[in-house]
């Protein structure tokens, strides 16, 4: 499965040429560093309590995500269906998401999930964790 990787420090553009590759070749799209704010983000939508550890875990190991582009080229993130592009990017979800991304449990179960991205024709990865 050919997968591309990039990577580099923030603000960089990583996920701007990461979406622009994908776009281009008709490949699926992995932005690493959201998956921690959807976990995050979907913690707060089920009402788990802030130290749930265990509920963080199971969500992040079920996570129900898409990553892509409008038609405009601009990021598109749908979490179980829905479009939570702005709300990902708030404040809220990047508090919470350092909080879970230290985590051992929740990073154990995304990466089973940033595994399961990989998939024909082929794979865009942008993030930590590669």
């Amino acid at each position: 499965m050919p997968v591309i990787a990039i990577d580099g420090p923030g603000g960089s553009g990583k996920g701007t040429v990461a979406r622009l590759v994908a776009r281009y070749l008709g490949w699926h799209l992995l932005d690493s560093g959201a998956l921690y704010r959807l976990v995050a983000l979907a913690g707060l939508q089920h009402g788990l309590a802030a130290n749930d550890v265990a509920g963080h875990a199971r969500l992040a190991a079920e996570l129900d995500v898409t990553f892509a582009s409008d038609s405009q080229g601009e990021e598109q993130v749908l979490l179980a269906g829905s479009e939570v592009t702005r709300e990902l990017r708030g404040e809220q979800a990047g508090e919470a998401a350092s909080r879970v991304a230290a985590w051992p449990e929740v990073r154990s179960a995304l990466l089973g999930r940033q595994r399961a991205f990989a998939r024909q024709p082929g794979l865009v990865a942008d993030g930590r964790d590669m």
